[in-house]
């Protein structure tokens, strides 16, 4: 059905029906003439298309570099409750590492047909502003998780650095003196962070990560994870380690390898994730690993994001929340 319907069975005009649907003022007995016009031909009202005639659309775009990591599940959950709260729905777009699929995104605000973006994905000023040149609407970008410190916008994180140095402490605490780390072959803020972490915990206790210690996958998976680590326990002496991974995906390929070749754990090797992912308490051993906290991520960044909206006076905000050692049995 379309509103052409519902104005000639209530026999009113078009814009009478769109005042209604909009809870603009009509006499009570229009307004009910239309109401049940609308329930008896069962007409639901286009509101992404009426939007687009007002200068708000109460609409949040959230871009996320993949939907198939788990990690982000919590803080769109978050999100999706806080925007909903405070009256704004939401799009859900996936870069996929696309510069040009993230670039079309974020035109969506320099056409305004969303009022805001939550980025979750590394995207540079400089790359922004070939979209968006109106520093009032730059401002309606808040970073997530991840985040560029040089950008100069609002960022919702954890302390990545301060994680990393308290995990590589742990394995310490335990006796493991040979460290490993897992990490991804980017540039990404999160990984420089908690390398630096990993970097001054071991330092602080007179030991240095070996180059050769330090594994750089291509992708985050677990195959991949348990195809690195098989490689290192088919070339390297098994004994003392403690192995620290930037995500719970990687950690799990690790734990995969390790089982397959019947390794101890923790006894001969140790693993720290991070993430705190639902399945990292059900692995065998179950996962230790860093929390953050996504759902709290997703609220913040979404109250975060309609202040800037709302108030384009209002400056980058940087908020740093808690994060957990969370100790399993790969540790225990």
């Amino acid at each position: 059905m379309k509103i052409n319907d519902v104005a000639k069975l209530a026999e009113v005009s078009l814009a009478t029906v769109s005042r209604v649907i909009n809870g603009k003022k009509v006499k009570e007995s229009t307004k009910i003439k239309v109401e049940a016009a609308i329930k008896e031909l069962n007409y639901t009202p286009n509101f992404m298309a009426s939007s687009l005639h007002k200068s708000q659309r109460n609409m949040i775009l959230i871009i996320v570099p993949e939907l198939s990591n788990p990690y982000y599940s919590s803080i769109l959950q978050g999100i999706e409750v806080t925007a909903k709260n405070l009256g704004y729905n939401i799009i859900l777009g996936s870069s996929y590492s696309s510069e040009k699929q993230l670039l079309d995104y974020i035109n969506l605000l320099n056409t305004k047909l969303v009022d805001g973006i939550i980025l979750l994905e590394r995207l540079s000023r400089e790359k922004i502003s070939e979209k968006i040149k109106d520093e009032n609407v730059f401002k309606k970008i808040v970073q997530c998780s991840e985040y560029i410190e040089e950008n100069n916008l609002s960022y919702i994180t954890i302390d990545h650095e301060k994680a990393a140095y308290e995990a590589i402490h742990h394995l310490l605490s335990i006796g493991k003196k040979e460290i490993y780390f897992f990490s991804m072959k980017n540039n990404y803020t999160y990984s420089v962070l908690r390398k630096n972490g990993v970097i001054k915990a071991l330092k602080d206790n007179g030991l240095e990560l070996k180059k050769e210690n330090e594994i750089l996958l291509d992708s985050l998976s677990i195959q991949e994870a348990q195809k690195q680590m098989d490689i290192i326990l088919n070339n390297r002496k098994i004994e003392n380690i403690g192995i620290f991974t930037v995500s719970d995906i990687i950690a799990i390929g690790i734990l995969k390898s390790l089982n397959n070749k019947k390794i101890q754990i923790p006894k001969n090797v140790a693993i720290i994730g991070f993430d705190n992912i639902d399945f990292s308490m059900a692995t065998s051993p179950s996962l230790t690993t860093i929390s953050q906290p996504g759902y709290e991520l997703g609220v913040e960044s979404v109250k975060c994001l309609v202040r800037k909206i709302t108030d384009i006076e209002s400056k980058p905000e940087k908020v740093i929340l808690n994060h957990e050692l969370i100790v399993r049995e790969t540790t225990n």
